[in-house]
This record gives structure tokens, sequence and C-alpha cells, in this order.
């Protein structure tokens, strides 16, 4: 009898020891925050980067690491149009879509289908840019396919001539925008 009890018991002991945390490993774990080393870091080069994006400091880390070039805040404005431009064209009613970002503005000129309102569309596309730019960015939208080709000659004149002072330019599309709404 004693035995069979002795079995069951090792036979429930030895699968919960098993189970049991290491205590003598050397290896930190990577999930515990407390634990992270620079070897922990991702590398830039792996195809996994562009599965998830991760940055953790604390405020010191942060501070030593801008100490000496504080880190200007950018963001692509080419891809940051490309974005709203496909995201809006995802949506069946929109046909075409001209979108132009700047430093502080994002214009998006449409053709929208007869099956969309036009204030509908419009709050689709300030809506659809909002979710990607910053707060601080105002955002116009119209439904004046000549406003089209006025974004797009604008893109190729400053491709042109990078001189090119925008802000009159960016204007008058925002005043033509804002006479149609």
């Amino acid at each position: 009898m004693k035995t069979k009890l002795g079995i069951i018991l090792f036979s429930f002991v030895i699968p919960l020891a098993a189970c049991a945390p290491n205590q003598n490993n050397s290896e930190p774990n990577p999930l515990d925050p407390n634990n992270r080393t620079p070897e922990m870091e991702s590398d830039t080069n792996e195809p996994s980067r562009d599965k998830i994006g991760f940055v953790r400091y604390t405020q010191d880390e942060f501070d030593q690491k801008n100490a000496s070039e504080p880190k200007e805040i950018r963001i692509d404005r080419n891809e940051t149009a490309e974005m709203i431009t496909s995201i809006l064209l995802q949506n069946p009613d929109f046909e075409e879509v001209a979108t132009l970002v700047t430093d502080e503005e994002a214009l998006i000129a449409f053709k929208a289908s007869d099956n969309i309102s036009k204030e509908t569309a419009i709050d689709n596309a300030e809506k659809t840019a909002k979710s990607i730019l910053p707060g601080y960015y105002t955002i116009h939208a119209s439904n004046n396919t000549s406003l089209i080709h006025n974004i797009e000659t604008l893109h190729y004149s400053v491709m042109e001539n990078q001189n090119t002072d925008i802000n009159p330019l960016v204007q008058e599309i925002v005043d033509t925008m804002k006479k149609d709404d």
C-alpha cells in the first residue's frame, strides 16, 4: 500500500518540480521590465522590425540620449500623404484622391461617387487625415475636382524649384476649399 501511495505522490511531485521556476537561471527574463539589457534592444535590420514598433525609456535615459543633440521630431510627408490617399481609396465611394501634406496642413481633394453625400465624404476625408497626422495639423478637404490638378501642380512646382514659396499657393488652395464648404 505504501508503494502505491509513493508512486502516486511521486507522479505528482515530479511534474510540479519541472514547472517550478529555475532560481539558478543566469539568463534575464526578457519579459521582466526590470531586467532590460542593451542586448535585448531590437536589431533594426531584423525582418521582425516591420511587425511592431516599440521604444521604452526612463526620463533619465531619455535625457542622457538627448543631452548632446535633441531629436527633431519629423514625419515623412510623402508617406503620410500616401497613407491618407490609400485609406480613402479603400472606400469604394472615393474614385480619385490627391493629398498634399505640409509642415502644418493637409489638403485633400477628391472625386467621390454619387452614393455618398458631399458632407459625408468631406467628413470621412478629414477624419482619415486626423487619425494619421499629429493633432496640431489643420486639415482641409474638398470634393472640388479641379483642386486635384491644383494640388498636383503645386507638388510639381516644388519638385522643379526647391526654393518655391509654397505658403501663398497652399493658402490659395485652402481659400478655394473654404469657399466650396
